[in-house]
């Protein structure tokens, strides 16, 4: 339970996927997730998100490199199993907005679900994007752990697209072609 200004108490989950996200039913928070203006939705998801990092202390069992909250990820609610896609808006970093459900969010969703009893092992379930409607799907395809955590191993799959290259050339004579470090 973490106080979210301009919204009250609200109840949310915290899980991993690769990175640590706030989930929340949108309408929690007087929104809904399939009509709502992206603007709002992404106040309300940033509003959480801060919330929850002044709130609520991050552990992560094996790299405290990794133990900080990276966003919200709004959800329409929908959790239990169903073949029908489950629509969510992931705001992460400064207020960006994925284009994708998001892959480390997928995960961690699923893991949670699992975790509730909402998902069995090998159950494909499909995760939409409020903002774009791209579609990826998931299952939790064993049980696994970390630390001292109960976990799953989770495979997403969704379509991506090829946005460029870059090339790097390291002349010869640059004296500081091996990096360098600062202290």
């Amino acid at each position: 339970m973490v106080d979210v200004p301009g919204h009250g108490k609200v109840m949310v989950d915290i899980a991993y996927g690769g990175a640590f996200y706030a989930f929340v039913t949108a309408e929690k928070l007087g929104l809904d997730i399939c009509s709502a203006k992206t603007r709002d939705l992404v106040d309300a998801a940033s509003a959480v998100t801060e919330a929850v990092k002044a709130q609520f202390k991050i552990n992560h069992p094996d790299s405290e490199d990794l133990a900080f909250l990276y966003g919200t990820i709004l959800t329409d609610g929908k959790d239990a199993y169903t073949k029908e896609p489950t629509t969510n808006i992931c705001v992460f970093a400064d207020e960006q907005v994925d284009r994708s459900p998001t892959g480390s969010g997928v995960t961690a969703r699923i893991a949670l679900q699992y975790h509730k009893g909402l998902l069995e092992l090998n159950q494909m379930r499909a995760f939409k994007s409020s903002a774009t409607g791209s579609v990826f799907t998931g299952k939790a395809v064993r049980e696994a752990k970390c630390g001292d955590f109960k976990a799953v191993i989770v495979e997403v799959s969704g379509q991506a697209h090829y946005t460029g290259t870059a090339s790097f050339i390291v002349e010869d004579d640059d004296p500081l072609r091996d990096g360098f470090l600062l202290k």
